[in-house]
């Protein structure tokens, strides 16, 4: 009993003391050891768990049930990142210091001049969520798809997923999903979190909303996860399942991007990977993507370039200040530069494509606490 007693009071002593000295680190985080984030919603040290536990879902991820990832093969040809890193400007220092961002890259003419991280963000091979900004991946690799002749933006998703037939998204076609034109306005709660922690997934979820219980919504843009996830879903019977997948997106994906480092892509609990969210890359995997992007934009005789500039021209009007036109899973324009290409997630999960000037920022963020649009004035205009 004794030794029961001290051994509960010993292991009550280290927990104590390891969460005095995550405090301590947490504080020398910030930009000196007294003063907190001024502008952030919770400390440093709630960050750095929710870093941990949060931004780098994986199959051990305890809070999800064990939901598994594919891994995917870096490239054996890396694209090389030019760069002539530069600390950063003093008032750019101060602004993301003290907001909600964990770590931001800015490459100008094509060269990264800017890599400034939080202490606890690794900068080498460990993964990152995207969050949302994982559905512009989706569009590119749709892209290629079309390109290929493995899918056709006109037919509907019940052409290529059956087991959704009978849900009101079986009539929607894939490419009324990519530009979030499902008309789904009437469709309450596709609650991405249930998927992510094993509740449900995206086949049963979908089934939830009947075609003869549902109605079309207004004629206008609607932002809505499942239209992402369903376009993967139609991937994965396409591709033959995980193991085509696998091997499609390596050689699609990954290869012409010149991934690094391996990706991670998340999987619901039937075994389907979850597009809308949950692709996790390096963050410099996230800047080769981006650069990927650049490369495409600039070479509109290929086919796939030709597809974006085509679906950009006549993107969706979505009545949004900070990009006021969607298509192919990517928002575009706003903050005061033309043909922005734009890259969005969850904690302002940003890749900001200046591609005619071959410039972009990127931050990986912990909430929509801040403006990018400051960001963007101190580095741009």
């Amino acid at each position: 009993m004794k030794k029961a007693l001290l051994s509960a009071t010993f292991l009550s002593a280290l927990l104590i003391g390891f969460n005095l000295t995550t405090e301590a680190q947490a504080k020398n985080w910030n930009m000196s050891s007294d003063k907190e984030c001024e502008h952030c919603t919770r400390s440093m040290s709630e960050w750095f768990g929710w870093y941990k536990n949060s931004s780098l879902k994986s199959r051990t991820y305890r809070n999800n049930g064990g939901l598994k990832a594919v891994t995917i093969k870096p490239a054996k040809e890396v694209r090389e990142i030019p760069t002539d890193i530069k600390p950063l400007p003093e008032d750019v220092l101060n602004f993301v210091m003290n907001r909600d961002t964990m770590s931001l890259m800015v490459m100008e003419d094509g060269v990264l001049v800017h890599d400034w991280a939080r202490p606890f963000v690794k900068k080498g091979s460990q993964v990152i969520n995207g969050e949302s900004r994982s559905k512009s991946i989706v569009g590119v690799a749709i892209a290629t798809m079309v390109c290929q002749n493995g899918i056709d933006l006109s037919k509907t998703h019940a052409y290529y997923s059956p087991e959704i037939a009978e849900s009101y998204y079986g009539a929607v076609t894939v490419g009324a999903s990519m530009n979030m034109m499902a008309r789904d306005g009437s469709i309450v709660g596709y609650e991405l979190k249930n998927i992510h922690r094993k509740k449900t997934d995206i086949v049963s979820k979908t089934n939830r909303y009947r075609k003869d219980l549902e109605f079309e919504g207004p004629k206008w843009f609607k932002y809505s996860n499942i239209n992402t996830d369903l376009v993967m879903l139609d991937m994965f019977n396409i591709l033959g399942g995980k193991k085509g997948f696998k091997q499609w997106f390596h050689k699609n994906v990954a290869t012409p991007a010149g991934f690094k480092h391996k990706a991670k892509v998340l999987l619901d609990k039937k075994g389907h990977a979850i597009g809308s969210s949950s692709i996790m890359l390096s963050r410099t995997d996230w800047m080769r993507f981006s650069m990927y992007v650049m490369q495409l934009m600039k070479d509109p005789d290929s086919c796939e370039g030709r597809m974006l500039h085509k679906a950009f021209d006549s993107a969706e009007d979505t009545g949004k200040k900070f990009a006021p036109e969607y298509a192919m899973f990517f928002w575009l324009n706003g903050y005061g530069v033309e043909d922005l290409i734009q890259m969005r997630g969850h904690g302002l999960r940003l890749s900001l494509i200046d591609w005619k000037n071959n410039r972009v920022i990127q931050t990986n963020g912990f909430a929509i606490t801040w403006k990018p649009q400051e960001l963007v004035n101190l580095l741009w205009n």
